[in-house]
């Protein structure tokens, strides 16, 4: 039921922020004590840094399939 939400390199964090014409600043935010992230960190085996940007790939009805972007701040 959860979403795949997958770390983002320095690279492809760049060409998302291009393509979509925003600033790391500007993505909505996940806290980095959000379940996914921890589970995702689990899963790495190594912490998620702050400012690092998260990939998250849902079901959509009008899509099939809605990707979104969230900056990972402390909290």
């Amino acid at each position: 039921m959860v979403p795949v939400h997958e770390l983002l390199s320095d690279e492809e964090t760049e060409k998302v922020l291009k393509r979509l014409r925003i600033t790391r600043d500007q993505l909505p935010k996940i806290k980095d004590s959000d379940a996914a992230i921890k589970t995702l960190e689990k899963a790495m085996n190594r912490p998620i840094p702050e400012k690092s940007v998260i990939k998250i790939v849902r079901d959509s009805y009008t899509s099939e399939v809605a990707e979104v972007y969230r900056l990972v701040i402390r909290g």
